[in-house]
């Protein structure tokens, strides 16, 4: 066998085929699949392996033998390493064409019966795809006494200081550097675990893109008597931040960014985003898309899919905080929304209220709980937009026990996309997919599928 014969750091030269899902060209030597960050579809590279499979083959870029026109000089490889910013050696255009056959390749890898192309519509971008993220999430470090921000590079936990990143808003990146000068001045430093000292475990600032309002929430492993005063002197330099509030936390190792345990340090307890003509109130730990220019377009799309008549009755499910249900709810009957999430469950019924919107019911539960639980004979449209790991079996058999008319099911991950659309594909039939650029520089691509029950 080829792969019994190669040795790690072994240098062979392949051709880039096809796109991964993580952004990563895929090439084969031998009929065995080798995956390259960085490396493009229809270039040649001379790469390193670094690590054998049985299948396939893990390498990494040592020369471009012949380079694809769309390859751009990557200027912030630190960001790139990080996964903040790790499409930015291709055009955007491109990126557009790749992100189609991201989903295209998920789709062919998962699905016996192969999806007509003319379905799968081409990739919807951003006219300005920098400076989209409304929302970052910060772990902090103290290095050669200094504070700093930043993320941990992929596949590891090498922290990467990053605090002007070209995706985040602007503002974001100004307030980020400010506060890092702010905790040095005031000894308001990044807790090291290792001698127990310090505060700060990480830092969310969420900015709303049509108010202005931002939102900073602090994670701290123990209070600090001065956090009235940094906030204090922050908002001075940034008179739209209007809420901040301190999460207490006692277990380092957990990856979270809020707490059970919290307070409000000053200001309001939710900033307002105002998107389709409606205003959504946020508290900190409420979920919603952090590209609010793509998230328009996004239910939007599903609205049009959708094609909701008066007398309709729909469910919305994994809420949120029930953007979905917002959309539509002038064109039907009766919204079932169901989040588990409380503080989004809180943000949903006060934006709701706040934007008289009186036929949707929202369901504090989990969703396929909720579905067992829910007195209604039919169901004309169910609307989806579950996390990264999809509906799963489970879930999807509560769906079919409905067996609503239409699926508008919006995903982030084309790979559960595909193996839901495996199940779902044997009781309806897939009209359309609507792919969407939610995260430009990335390879994330999400997308919008409306199912017609055959």
């Amino acid at each position: 066998m080829v792969n019994e014969q190669l040795k790690i750091n072994d240098v062979i030269e392949v051709l880039i085929k096809k796109i991964g899902i993580n952004g990563e060209g895929i090439g084969y030597y031998h009929k065995l699949a080798v995956f390259v960050d960085n490396a493009l579809p229809d270039e040649v590279v001379e790469v390193s392996i670094k690590e054998i499979f049985p299948t396939r083959i893990v390498a990494e870029i040592v020369n471009i033998k012949v380079s694809s026109p769309d390859r751009l000089e990557v200027k912030y490889p630190l960001y790139e390493s990080c996964g903040a910013y790790n499409m930015q050696h291709l055009t955007y255009k491109r990126s557009l064409q790749l992100k189609r056959d991201i989903l295209i390749n998920s789709l062919n890898h998962y699905l016996d019966e192969k999806i007509v192309y003319a379905k799968i519509k081409q990739t919807v971008g951003m006219e300005q795809p920098l400076g989209y993220r409304n929302k970052v999430s910060l772990p902090a470090r103290k290095i050669d006494g200094k504070n700093k921000f930043g993320l941990y590079a992929k596949g590891g936990n090498e922290f990467i200081p990053v605090n002007d990143t070209p995706v985040q808003h602007p503002r974001i990146n100004e307030m980020i550097q400010a506060l890092e000068v702010l905790m040095d001045t005031y000894k308001f430093h990044a807790y090291i675990q290792k001698d127990k000292s310090g505060y700060v475990k990480s830092v969310v600032i969420r900015r709303s893109d049509t108010t202005g309002e931002t939102q900073v929430s602090f994670l701290l492993m123990e209070k600090f008597e001065d956090i009235l005063t940094v906030s204090e002197k922050l908002v001075e330099q940034f008179p739209e931040i209007v809420s901040v509030f301190a999460f207490y936390t006692n277990e380092y190792k957990d990856q979270v960014f809020f707490s059970k345990d919290y307070e409000k340090i000053l200001g309001k307890a939710t900033i307002n985003e105002k998107i389709n003509g409606q205003t959504f109130s946020l508290y900190p730990e409420s979920f919603f898309q952090l590209n609010t220019k793509m998230a328009d377009i996004f239910y939007h799309k599903m609205k049009v899919l959708a094609n909701l008549k008066k007398e309709d009755v729909v469910i919305d499910a994994y809420a949120g905080i029930a953007p979905i249900s917002h959309y539509i709810a002038a064109d039907v009957k009766k919204v079932y929304a169901i989040e588990i999430d409380q503080k989004s469950v809180q943000s949903a019924i006060l934006s709701l209220k706040r934007n008289n919107i009186t036929n949707v019911t929202v369901i504090q539960s989990d969703f396929t709980k909720a579905l067992k639980n829910l007195e209604i004979d039919t169901v004309d449209a169910m609307f989806f937009d579950p996390p990264r790991t999809g509906l799963g079996y489970d879930t999807i058999k509560q769906v079919l026990k409905y067996k609503p008319k239409k699926l508008i099911y919006g995903s982030c991950n084309p790979s559960t996309l595909a193996k839901d659309l495996a199940i779902l594909l044997q009781t309806y039939e897939l009209k359309e997919i609507i792919p969407l650029d939610m995260f430009p520089y990335t390879p994330l691509v999400e997308s919008v599928s409306l199912l017609v029950l055959r």
